[in-house]
């Protein structure tokens, strides 16, 4: 989780001044809201941009794209917060207009524009279709590291290219601002309490909570439409979020089916995992009492057949043999149970290192485990039980 993502405001109070001669008032110099924006500072140093390089599906993209020193400058010594000097204009307004107006500053536009089309050459060199190409998007930011800043203030997108970092509303506006120039329907999802910031890219069906946009987390690698369990320090997302539609595009992601389908797959793997884990503790803890009994029965077994009593031990053979039975078939228990666990934590956590593979791992899981389960059971939305 990122910081709480405030931004800045100062509240201008108009003021009646006493004018002697004309009473005509001049209007105010300035619009109702002052925004912020880029002014271009020539003649600056820049830190050279980071190369991103990222897996993606079953390859590795490289992404390095030259910025204006002059734009990140500007980008940098720009004031991120708002002027507001119509007090009827509401909060969610001038908060949405702020992360409109980092977005959408047109200093940006070569950064944009360059950005863009190295990852259109991704998309077009790979044949990657429509959905491919917003997780292609959704995978190139989640992969930029993670940060939390001891500033309040929300950055441009240009910055966080050039400073290889971001939280979590840093990198949601980078990933808004792609998805919309793409001609993706996108959104960002504000979670007030939490203090948390996500991106919604249009969906087909209810999408998250009902509001028509899939999830995407932004600070960390996962499937488009799956939402955390939890933030970090064990927050989990109770509020229903604000809304703030960026640009204009109409273009849907499609896969949700697939990457809800591969989120209750791991859940539910996961889910059984921990069950058989518990029973894996409990057996070996009952096979080790059951074999400290046997090595106690059979020390007295020997001591008997080395004194000669022959009528007692032979009194002890079939109990003894009866315990070693039961011992041997809980020792064959446990042994399926391990092999049970071993594979569905190799499942698991191939899923879990795979969360930028949406089509490699919805084919791969599907022949991965037993016939009639593993494979079969959590497609359609059904239980994901096991045999």
């Amino acid at each position: 989780m990122g910081r709480h993502p405030l931004v800045p405001v100062a509240l201008a109070v108009s003021l009646a001044l006493a004018t002697a001669g004309c009473l005509d008032i001049l209007p105010w110099a300035h619009p109702p809201v002052v925004y912020p924006s880029i002014v271009p500072a020539e003649g600056k140093d820049m830190p050279r941009p980071p190369v991103y390089t990222f897996p993606f599906q079953d390859f590795t993209v490289t992404v390095d794209v030259p910025v204006d020193a002059a734009v990140y400058s500007g980008a940098r010594a720009a004031d991120k917060g708002a002027r507001v000097y119509d007090p009827d204009i509401t909060e969610d307004e001038w908060r949405a207009g702020i992360y409109r107006a980092l977005m959408e500053d047109p200093a940006q536009e070569g950064f944009f524009g360059g950005l863009t089309s190295a990852l259109r050459t991704v998309r077009d060199t790979r044949g990657l279709d429509s959905d491919e190409y917003i997780e292609l998007l959704s995978v190139f930011v989640q992969s930029i590291p993670y940060e939390t800043r001891a500033s309040s203030e929300p950055r441009f997108p240009v910055e966080v290219y050039v400073d290889g970092a971001g939280d979590c509303d840093d990198k949601s506006l980078l990933l808004a601002s792609l998805l919309a120039r793409e001609g993706f329907r996108a959104a960002l999802l504000y979670f007030e309490p939490e203090g948390h910031m996500a991106v919604g890219v249009g969906c087909s069906g209810p999408g998250y909570r009902g509001t028509g946009y899939a999830y995407i987390e932004t600070t960390n690698v996962s499937f488009v439409g799956v939402p955390p369990r939890e933030l970090a320090g064990g927050v989990r997302l109770e509020s229903f979020p604000s809304l703030i539609p960026v640009g204009s595009g109409t273009s849907n992601y499609t896969r949700c089916a697939e990457t809800g389908a591969l989120s209750r797959a791991m859940e539910e793997i996961g889910d059984e995992a921990d069950s058989l884990r518990t029973q894996i503790h409990a057996l070996e803890e009952t096979l080790t009492q059951k074999r400290s009994e046997l090595d106690a029965m059979g020390e007295e077994m020997e001591s008997a057949k080395q004194r000669g009593d022959t009528a007692w031990f032979n009194s002890r053979v079939a109990r003894y043999n009866a315990a070693v039975r039961d011992y041997n078939s809980l020792l064959s228990r446990l042994s399926g149970l391990v092999t049970r666990y071993n594979r569905l934590v190799e499942i698991y956590n191939t899923l879990a290192s795979h969360q930028y593979d949406r089509e490699g791992m919805y084919a791969w899981l599907v022949s991965a485990g037993d016939p009639g389960s593993l494979a079969s059971r959590w497609q359609g939305g059904g239980t994901f039980t096991t045999v």
